[in-house]
Order: structure tokens, then sequence, then C-alpha cells
């Protein structure tokens, strides 16, 4: 199945793509947003050229030396901090996603391309991040998807600062609360809320206010370095037996289950749970 119908490209012949490859795929949808499909809405078209540097600049560096970029989707602001976020907000606003996808055919071997490009893109391994999220969803009558990762690769400096810039989104949209920017419910010592690679998709949805079917919403998250090296001998391909799943993928953790429970009381958590892929 294509990434989307408009790229016209097979999911499996884009996992195999280079480097060069992928960064003129992103310059094509920069120059003929309407061919590809971008979020016809001013302000997300105007984000796109800046995303597409961006993704130039941060090849070899991976977070931007100075803070995140600020992009549009549909009226609302995001900041993007870090080439993962960057990969992931254009998957989440270029074409539409076909009407009979499903975990199996399109979600997993998207995300599972998403970890691939972000690896292909950033060169070492060592700096794919440790999570990447999936969540796909409909907005009205059209399926959508956001694709996040989380915050491990940074130094600790730009980690934190990109963490309290998330955790202010958060909190603005009543997805967290105050007293929990410096407590974590992942036990002492556990990373705070905002690094997760759920959040960015809960901001993503949380934006989109109630054309959302929220009790509809599903997700998976993925762990970049199993998945691609432990998985399948096809890589697209869903795990098919639980040990498999546990190794390569993460149900969310207890700072996701707040966060998410928070979109709305239709949300199913179950829907998120690596045993109901």
């Amino acid at each position: 199945m294509p990434i989307y119908p408009v790229f016209g490209i097979d999911m499996q012949v884009a996992f195999n793509f280079s480097r060069g490859a992928i960064v003129e795929l992103f310059r094509n949808i920069r120059d003929s947003p309407d061919i590809y499909e971008v979020i016809n809405d001013d302000s997300t078209r105007m984000s796109f050229p800046n995303v597409v540097e961006r993704i130039e600049n941060l090849l070899d560096n991976i977070f931007p030396a100075d803070t995140g970029l600020t992009v549009s989707y549909q009226g609302t602001e995001f900041n993007l901090e870090s080439l993962f976020d960057l990969v992931g907000w254009i998957f989440s606003v270029t074409g539409e996603v076909p009407a009979d996808a499903t975990a199996a055919n399109y979600y997993y071997p998207l995300v599972i391309l998403y970890c691939k490009w972000c690896w292909t893109l950033c060169v070492h391994r060592w700096r794919v991040p440790q999570m990447v999220q999936i969540t796909w969803f409909t907005q009205g009558t059209t399926k959508r998807v956001c694709l996040g990762s989380n915050l491990d690769r940074p130094g600790q400096p730009r980690k934190n600062a990109a963490r309290r810039r998330r955790f202010d989104m958060l909190l603005t949209d009543r997805l967290a609360e105050e007293d929990e920017r410096n407590w974590s419910y992942l036990h002492f010592g556990g990373q705070l809320i905002g690094h997760c690679a759920e959040t960015f998709p809960a901001l993503f949805i949380k934006s989109l206010g109630d054309v959302v079917t929220l009790e509809n919403a599903r997700g998976i998250a993925v762990k970049p370095i199993r998945a691609l090296i432990n998985g399948l001998p096809n890589k697209l391909h869903v795990p098919n037996t639980f040990a498999m799943r546990r190794d390569l993928l993460a149900n969310p953790c207890p700072n996701c289950q707040r966060v998410l429970s928070r979109l709305e009381k239709d949300i199913n958590l179950a829907n998120f749970r690596v045993a109901n892929l």
C-alpha cells in the first residue's frame, strides 16, 4: 500500500529510501503542496518550507542549538523540538490515509517507516529515539494519523528545556496539571510528563476539538532500534506473537495514561495497548 495515495510510493519501496531520497521527497512536497495534499490552510502550508529547511540543517545534530520550530496545523501552533518531531509532522499533515487502512496493512507499517526514516536521516543508530508513537483517529469523516517521538537523545540541558516547553503546551490544553511539572508517575527517577512520544499526538488531537471521534482513536508505541533489528524479516509486518510485541512495542506508561485520559471521557485506553494492536 502506498504511504499516501497521492505519493504513489509503495511502503516497502519507501522503507529503503536513502537520506537523499527522503529529503528530496520533502522538498517536492514543500514545492508542490497542492499535488501532495498538504492540509489546506495557509498557516500549515506556510510552515512547510521552514520544516524542510530545519530538517536539512539538523541531519547531523538532531536537536537545534536554540529552540524548537513553531509550526501551525489548522490554526493551532506547535513547537517541534527535534528532527524526529519534524518528520512526524510531515507524515501527519501530508496526504490522506487510505479508506481501507487497518493496523496491519497501514498504521503499523507507517510507524515502522517513520522509525526507518528517522534512523536513515540521523545516520548514527545511537541517535535514534528510544520510543516513537502513532495515533490514528477520525477527524469528521476523514481518517488521520499523528506521529511523535520521545526526548531521550538530546543532552540534558536541551532535553529539559524541550520537555518544559512540551509540558507548558500540555498545561495550556489542560492535559497536565501544574503540580505534575516536576512529578513522575514512573516512580522515583522516572521521566517527567512531556517527555514521552505520546505528547505531540495528544496535543495534536486536543487542538482539533470535537471533530475527533475519540472512542475510536487508537495508537501504539514502538521501540525503533528493537523493531528494526529484532523485528520480523519483513519489518513492516505486525509482530505475530505476544512475546515479540512485548519486545518491540510498549503500552502507554503511567504518565501517558494520565495525559491521554484527559483528552475526553470517551477515550478508550485499551485501544493503545500492545495486546489490542
